[in-house]
């Protein structure tokens, strides 16, 4: 944005922070983050999203032994609400930049008797073959990305064939811009975000809204599946 007051040109530029910014900013909120998201009521939220789309057979391929790769893993409450939804005994196999996320994460997982592989790593350069999983998810991930096509095409790219891209986004709005205040990430409208599912080639892009808690007021669900 710029603005000419008199001889002089005013410009606002959105700077996004570097992954090792992120990376230390999640550490330290890492040890806190489970009691904030069952506070704000995301879990419940991830729980009626992924049983949605269980009901509308947008999870059919998703059975006993499969991989799921979920980006920017977090404390793993994406996946953890994914199989209390679904109820498989999948495997779980998460990647965040956050080292003290993916202890919190293997903590959760371990307490759940869920299988899993943690590493740590940047979505944009994903440390999996092509073709791998059954199924990619990313919670609140993609908005902080300063170039988010980069990592929607990681990962549709270890993605199999015909199996679906599960994202959450934070959404323009009050609650929105606030998040975007304290931590730095942008806020992704649906038309932006399904754009860019379109632009990877993703196919049957639907929306979902997210009916609980605060992630009502702040997010939107996407699925779409690789040709």
């Amino acid at each position: 944005m710029e603005w000419n007051v008199g001889y002089w040109q005013i410009s606002i530029q959105r700077v996004y922070p570097t992954s090792a910014q992120l990376s230390q900013m999640y550490n330290t909120a890492a040890p806190a983050w489970n009691r904030l998201v069952h506070y704000l009521g995301i879990n419940r939220a991830y729980v009626e999203l992924f049983r949605s789309l269980q009901k509308d057979h947008l999870l059919d391929n998703v059975k006993d032994d499969s991989t799921v790769c979920d980006c920017g893993i977090g404390t793993a409450a994406f996946s953890l609400a994914l199989v209390k939804a679904i109820n498989p005994r999948i495997n779980i196999v998460g990647a965040d930049i956050s080292q003290e996320m993916l202890n919190q994460a293997q903590q959760s997982l371990n307490q759940a008797n869920i299988s899993q592989q943690l590493y740590q790593a940047d979505v944009n350069d994903l440390p999996f073959d092509d073709n791998t999983f059954d199924l990619s998810i990313s919670a609140h991930m993609l908005e902080h990305l300063p170039h988010p096509i980069q990592g929607l095409q990681e990962m549709m790219r270890v993605l199999r064939p015909g199996a679906p891209l599960i994202l959450a986004v934070t959404r323009p709005g009050l609650l929105g811009w606030w998040i975007q205040w304290h931590w730095g990430n942008d806020c992704l409208s649906e038309a932006e975000v399904t754009a860019m599912m379109t632009k990877i080639e993703l196919r049957q892009i639907r929306s979902y809204p997210l009916t609980t808690g605060l992630s009502r007021w702040a997010s939107t669900a996407y699925v779409g599946f690789k040709p």
